[in-house]
């Protein structure tokens, strides 16, 4: 009697610890929701490097670098978005679509520059530009 005791007492122990994060740390959604908005943290990050860029040669590779951490962040989002449950979910979609054009637009008029001129002026432009595009995409995302 008493080994089955110790058994049963042990086998509980073991129930508590697994259910108090002894197991998994957390559900696939909840990974999902916090890889979204670290994703959507860093975008903002991003957007306020192009901001405090300054009209340099050297600004136009910092901007491509930024561009594609914006990118991957995206990418981010609408692979965990697919994971995520409830409103987040269609919010993080929406603001993802709506944002991902916007910095395509602009990686394609920094890109395609034929100048440094020409890329300075579609730097300078950029960061509010992208800035005001991320207000309006992420404005509705509640992390």
């Amino acid at each position: 009697m008493r080994t089955t005791g110790v058994i049963s007492i042990v086998a509980m122990v073991l129930l508590a610890a697994a259910g108090c994060g002894g197991g998994s740390s957390g559900s696939a959604s909840d990974k999902a929701k916090s890889h979204a908005c670290d994703a959507r943290s860093d975008i903002q990050a991003q957007v306020n490097t192009l901001k405090g860029l300054p009209l340099s040669p050297d600004s136009v590779d910092k901007a491509k670098t930024a561009l594609q951490k914006i990118n991957s962040d995206l990418d981010t989002i609408a692979t965990a978005a697919a994971t995520v449950k409830g409103d987040l979910a269609s919010q993080l979609k929406a603001a993802n679509a709506a944002f991902k054009t916007q910095v395509q637009q602009i990686a394609d008029s920094i890109t395609s520059a034929q100048s440094l001129t020409a890329a300075a002026t579609a730097l300078a432009s950029a960061g509010s530009t992208l800035s005001n595009a991320y207000q309006h995409a992420f404005a509705n995302v509640q992390c």
